[in-house]
């Protein structure tokens, strides 16, 4: 479960998009997606090499998931390919990106074996789940997939998780879509990890969430990343406001330095959506990041976002985006950074 209490509802109505299920058999089957875009970023910067436009138009990802049911057992599979532009160097931009089983024991609990994404964050990771094309942040210190085992309790009104993982942020989902500084990478290599998330629907549409993670890096140091947010849902709109904190000793954050050994990250956002009809929205967003190491080539990034969400069909959405970050790198100046970016996204 990510965001399911908050956002579920609010993103179906403001969208109608859809994934819908392909039954193979009543044991098996599948659903996925393709998100394709195009961008054009122009830079302004202190720095002669960064200056300039990009254009890009590629498909930026495309996921296959596996549903297999069996009664109280479950499990799933995500096959993923990612476009070039959102993979490290060096890295293969296919990959299984979640597979895990899934008991389900008595009251709404279950257990989870196997690698799957983390519970933290407002912000889905999968195209599907976002109000816009970009993701807010470049270096937020969230984590993303990890693998261990997982303990899960989910009511009407709540949601408590407990994960208990080899590592926390070695699949830190740091940078995605429209980042606009950090490369998404870790040094961290932890020799455990517990990652603890609560949500609570308080009523009259508003749902908090308390959650964070922490790792014990052995010698390299620990991390740690505390996450929280409030939703706001009253008729056609959808309000959210999030702060994320922590600190590494691992180099799980260091976004500027591959030597820093204590860095500490906050980040936030605010964001309203408002769909005006059955099938279309639009959002606002204002999101920002501080990244800092003790030494003068902190980060800091403030982003303002624009975009509209217009479902074509049951599967087929048409995502168009303007975003404008401001960025202060203490070790290579500042930049300013406008983008454009239309996004087709099919479902299955």
């Amino acid at each position: 479960m990510k965001n399911k209490i908050a956002i579920a509802s609010a993103f179906v109505a403001a969208s109608s998009f859809s994934m819908g299920e392909i039954v193979v058999n009543d044991f098996l089957s599948f659903e996925g997606f393709v998100d394709s875009s195009y961008s054009h970023t122009d830079t302004d910067s202190d720095s002669p090499s960064m200056d300039g436009g990009e254009n890009s138009f590629e498909v930026d990802q495309v996921e296959i998931s596996w549903l297999f049911d069996f009664d109280t057992v479950t499990a799933q599979i995500d096959l993923q390919y990612e476009g070039d532009s959102l993979i490290p160097a060096g890295e293969d931009g296919e990959l299984v990106e979640q597979a895990f089983v899934n008991y389900a024991l008595a009251n709404g609990d279950v257990v989870t074996a196997g690698r799957y994404a983390s519970m933290l964050g407002f912000e889905a990771f999968e195209p599907t789940g976002l109000y816009q094309y970009s993701t807010a942040y470049s270096v937020s210190g969230l984590p993303g997939y990890a693998q261990g085992v997982k303990y899960t309790r989910e009511s009407d009104a709540t949601f408590f998780g407990i994960s208990i993982q080899d590592e926390a942020f070695a699949g830190s989902f740091a940078a995605g879509k429209g980042a606009l500084g950090g490369d998404g990478n870790n040094n961290g290599d932890g020799s455990y990890a517990i990652e603890l998330a609560y949500a609570q629907d308080l009523g009259d549409g508003v749902t908090g969430f308390l959650g964070g993670a922490f790792e014990d890096g052995d010698a390299d140091g620990d991390t740690y990343i505390i996450n929280t947010y409030v939703t706001y849902e009253t008729g056609a709109w959808l309000f959210a406001a999030e702060v994320n904190f922590g600190n590494s000793e691992s180099g799980a954050f260091d976004a500027i330095t591959e030597s820093s050994d204590d860095v500490d990250v906050l980040s936030g956002l605010l964001m309203a959506n408002y769909a005006y009809s059955d099938d279309s929205s639009v959002t606002a967003r204002l999101s920002y990041e501080e990244v800092d190491d003790g030494a003068a080539d902190a980060l800091e990034i403030m982003k303002y976002t624009l975009a509209h969400n217009k479902a074509l069909a049951d599967n087929l959405a048409l995502i168009t985006e303007i975003s404008y970050g401001e960025l202060e790198d203490g070790a290579n100046g500042d930049d300013d950074v406008v983008e454009l970016a239309v996004e087709l996204l099919f479902s299955f």
